[in-house]
């Protein structure tokens, strides 16, 4: 096609008569205006949870909770927009609606670590360990993080369930799996056997003290 030809093709489009009306126009620039905001919608609740996030941070819970949800209408779907509502609560001691909050989380986003761990440790630390067992089970069985990750993080969501689950085994009387939580700890983090049988070390001669 001649340049000719392309003009006299983009001419005849122009002269369209639907393009003179105007309510075809406003369509076309609300039509324009959607794509847009779908295509910055990422980016604007990202924005805003990191508002909710600073507002935490600075202690103001209210405010962070009111972003959250704004987030949230947005985009239902958002993990870290529903652990920072979840935090929120907790922060402000709402810990029903903390619970809540992580519960939806979790069935929003099945494989979110933080919310099935924070959830577990409000059930644990309330004695509710029936409760919290089935959260640090799920982070078990989601598997430990990369060795990449275990060597410069000082923090374990995998290491830290499987270190709560031993307690919730224990105090529920549950020697058995206790017994395969620990093996999966010791094979899994060397160190941890290393400090077992370091206290171990320490509490047998104690032992055998009372017993003289």
């Amino acid at each position: 096609m001649t340049i000719e030809q392309q003009d006299d093709k983009l001419e005849s489009i122009l002269a369209d008569p639907l393009l003179a009306k105007p309510a075809y126009r406003w369509s076309l620039s609300v039509i324009f205006i959607l794509l847009a905001l779908f295509a910055l919608k990422p980016l604007i609740v990202n924005r805003i949870v990191a508002r909710a996030e600073a507002y935490s941070s600075y202690g103001l819970y209210n405010n962070a909770v009111r972003e959250s949800k704004k987030a949230l209408f947005l985009d239902g779907a958002n993990t870290r927009a529903w652990n920072a509502l979840g935090s929120a609560y907790k922060s402000k001691g709402d810990f029903d609606n903390s619970v809540n909050t992580y519960l939806n989380a979790v069935n929003v986003d099945p494989a979110n670590k933080i919310a099935h761990f924070r959830v577990a440790m409000i059930f644990a630390l309330s004695q509710n360990y029936n409760r919290a067992i089935p959260h640090f089970k799920y982070i078990r069985f989601l598997g430990p993080e990369p060795s990449e990750k275990i060597k410069t993080e000082a923090f374990s969501f995998y290491r830290s369930s499987l270190e709560m689950l031993a307690l919730c085994y224990e105090r529920t009387g549950n020697s058995d799996k206790l017994q395969k939580v620990l093996e999966d700890l010791a094979r899994t983090y060397p160190d941890y056997k290393k400090n077992v049988e370091k206290k171990q070390a320490l509490v047998q001669p104690a032992k055998s003290t009372k017993n003289n």
